[in-house]
């Protein structure tokens, strides 16, 4: 194919999925996810996956695929992105269509080549962090790289965890690896960001959280808990599906949880269009515009 790839960004509930398939049935495109959480099985109501009709209207790639205890990091969706458009180049124009920054990041910017992970030690510093805490564990990041330590809340132990694991593995500080030359692909991308106003996000927001309720959101998280998935898990520690866990638990009750899930998207959707805010190429629009 030639000219570049359509990339349809935003926050939660700005509408992309609705915007992606519109566009890819005029155009007779096809689309590829890339929603860090739509990859899970299962996982459904609470991640907004397209549902089965939409699926069926516009084919989807990277939907659906992974049992909720398999790792998935953005290098992995990187290169499966590359192969999926890789195989429609051949019969069509491919859209990409998500909210994760990290992972279009990956796509777009391309990748340090830095180590993939190592369980041994993930496993070493999960359990120090178990024994020491968090802080402790933060502060051992401080002591070998403190520039990433610096950028870090204390709390994040995932990527204190991948940083310490990078320092450990090859000697150097990850934030030296992420300036070195990126792994990319041979494509150029159009990265559009919709953006309604932050009333309407908001009130979008609003209404979402109400439909999932409505929809089954609490049967859906009991359910993957039934099947032995545990909470602790890295797809489920998700906005919706954490708060709701914690109603399960008798943490507190089913309208606290709603308010909770509504409060931590809206935090969400600003930490997201702050992502893409740093991604000097994005043109911003509202989904209107982009469907004209």
């Amino acid at each position: 194919m030639t000219g570049p790839v359509t990339v349809i960004a935003g926050p939660t509930a700005a509408g992309k999925t609705a915007a992606g398939i519109a566009l890819a049935q005029r155009l007779g495109a096809e689309i590829v996810s890339a929603d860090s959480r739509q990859v899970y099985k299962y996982l459904d109501i609470g991640t907004a996956k397209p549902t089965t009709a939409e699926r069926a209207s516009v084919p989807h790639h990277l939907v659906d695929f992974l049992d909720p205890d398999r790792p998935y990091s953005a290098a992995d969706y990187a290169a499966d992105a590359r192969e999926a458009m890789d195989a429609l180049d051949a019969q069509g124009k491919p859209y990409i269509v998500g909210g994760s920054g990290l992972y279009l990041r990956a796509l777009i910017e391309g990748l340090a080549a830095i180590p993939p992970a190592d369980a041994a030690l993930r496993q070493e510093f999960s359990e120090f962090a178990g024994s020491h805490g968090k802080a402790a564990l933060h502060q051992r990041l401080a002591e070998v790289d403190p520039a990433t330590a610096a950028r870090l809340a204390p709390n994040d132990t995932v990527r204190i965890t991948r940083a310490l694991e990078v320092h450990r593995l090859t000697g150097k500080p990850i934030s030296q690896w992420h300036s070195n030359e990126r792994v990319k692909d041979h494509r150029t991308y159009r990265l559009v960001v919709l953006d309604a106003g932050r009333d309407e996000l908001y009130a979008r927001i609003e209404r979402r959280i109400d439909a999932m309720i409505q929809q089954g959101l609490v049967d859906e998280v009991r359910g993957i808990l039934d099947q032995g998935y545990a909470p602790s898990l890295n797809a489920l520690r998700t906005v919706g599906y954490r708060e709701t866990i914690a109603h399960l638990n008798g943490e507190y009750e089913l309208d606290r949880a709603i308010e909770l899930v509504k409060q931590n998207t809206r935090n969400f959707a600003k930490r997201q269009l702050t992502w893409f805010r740093g991604m000097k190429q994005a043109e911003w629009m509202t989904p209107e515009r982009l469907l004209r």
